[in-house]
């Protein structure tokens, strides 16, 4: 099986329209499928769902159950860090939400680990959260990274702060903000809704959390516009069973989505959960707008499944091709825009910024040598051109 050919046949498996033939694959196409799952945290919530299957390879369903064994230890330790994180932040003065994973693995998964995290997100005010980081890091916790931007320029210009490991081993990400502002991607951001926060509920243990048609909105805006779908088809599981899970008000739904910049994003991600997972409760009634165009449907599983190793490659062609060469360059000058301000991070490393451009440049090069990565490019570029239109 092709690259495409083999990522279809992943949603396929993942998805819940029916098994697809799995006498197809081969020895090599199931390990590079593997290889994919691994990349994308699938490989739990592929144990959970074809544990029976004889026709997979005994190995591979091996490799799966432990995956899925490893995601239950693990969910256990991250639960116990979202409770004792959120309780700090508390007791310090800091209200914060907790974001997607941290709601859907425990309240909308059949069982935790079909749900890996790779870190713990966690919402505060954006006039608070210096703060807010500080008052973790004087509790223990470890900056897993160097700053990109001074502090102050985060909160300006990105969406949360750099990542913080809490004494277990989980990683915190302190956001000021659901997602990119203008200007700060390829493409146009939808509008913050401000009354989100207002909107929260209090779940178990009195974690807060976005309210149910909000968290929709934030793994639709998420998923389409901060990602161009490179989370993965996790997403798709995460909204099917979000809906099944709790009520959706859906001529609010879409109007909200018209009315903030995000209905295109909206009616894209949808189909895709429409057809990979047929089951879910979707209304599309209440929406006007123009369907997406067939060739986006047919590239969202490349994007879906895209190798997150030559991403950053991919983006930077996707990049030039959409908005030509001073975009380009913005990207390789390390510019941070948004609403007008301009902020240059400084190159991470030693070499300083020919050092880096070197590196960046050589690696992209290589990258962009496969004609598999040209089109991941291509594809990210479409996505942004039609979400601008």
């Amino acid at each position: 099986m092709d690259q495409a050919a083999l990522r279809r046949f992943l949603l396929d498996l993942v998805g819940t329209a029916g098994v697809p033939d799995l006498t197809v694959p081969s020895e090599r196409d199931w390990a590079a499928l593997d290889r994919m799952a691994a990349q994308h945290r699938l490989q739990p919530l592929l144990h959970a769902r074809h544990r029976e299957q004889g026709a997979i390879p005994s190995a591979l369903r091996a490799a799966w159950q432990a995956a899925h064994r490893f995601a239950a230890l693990e969910a256990l330790v991250q639960q116990a860090e979202l409770a004792e994180t959120c309780a700090l932040l508390e007791r310090t003065g800091f209200a914060a939400i907790a974001l997607k994973g941290a709601w859907l693995s425990v309240h909308a998964y059949p069982e935790a680990a079909q749900r890996p995290l790779r870190d713990l997100d966690l919402l505060v005010q954006p006039d608070e959260v210096v703060a807010a980081f500080h008052a973790l890091l004087d509790a223990g916790y470890v900056q897993a990274e160097p700053a990109e931007m001074r502090l102050e320029d985060i909160v300006r210009l990105d969406k949360h702060m750099p990542p913080l490991v809490a004494p277990r081993g989980t990683r915190i990400e302190l956001h000021h903000r659901l997602w990119e502002l203008d200007g700060r991607l390829d493409h146009a951001s939808p509008a913050q809704d401000a009354q989100l926060r207002q909107r929260a509920i209090r779940g178990p243990g009195a974690i807060r959390y976005l309210a149910a048609q909000d968290l929709l909105a934030h793994l639709i805006i998420h998923a389409v516009y901060s990602h161009r779908l490179d989370c993965g088809p996790l997403v798709l599981s995460d909204i099917d069973l979000l809906i099944q899970k709790e009520k959706i008000d859906w001529q609010r739904f879409w109007s909200d989505a018209a009315g903030q910049g995000w209905r295109d994003g909206a009616r894209l991600m949808l189909e895709l959960v429409a057809t990979y997972r047929p089951g879910a409760n979707i209304d599309f009634a209440p929406d006007h707008g123009p369907a997406v165009p067939a060739r986006l449907l047919a590239a969202a599983p490349d994007l879906l499944l895209q190798d997150l190793d030559t991403r950053a490659s991919a983006g930077l062609a996707a990049t030039a091709i959409k908005g030509g060469a001073s975009s380009l360059a913005g990207r390789l000058l390390r510019r941070r825009s948004a609403e007008g301000q301009t902020v240059t991070a400084p190159p991470p490393g030693k070499g300083g910024l020919l050092g880096w451009l070197s590196s960046r440049t050589a690696r992209s090069l290589r990258d962009l040598v496969r004609s598999d990565v040209r089109r991941q490019s291509r594809r990210m570029a479409e996505l942004s051109q039609w979400l601008d239109r």
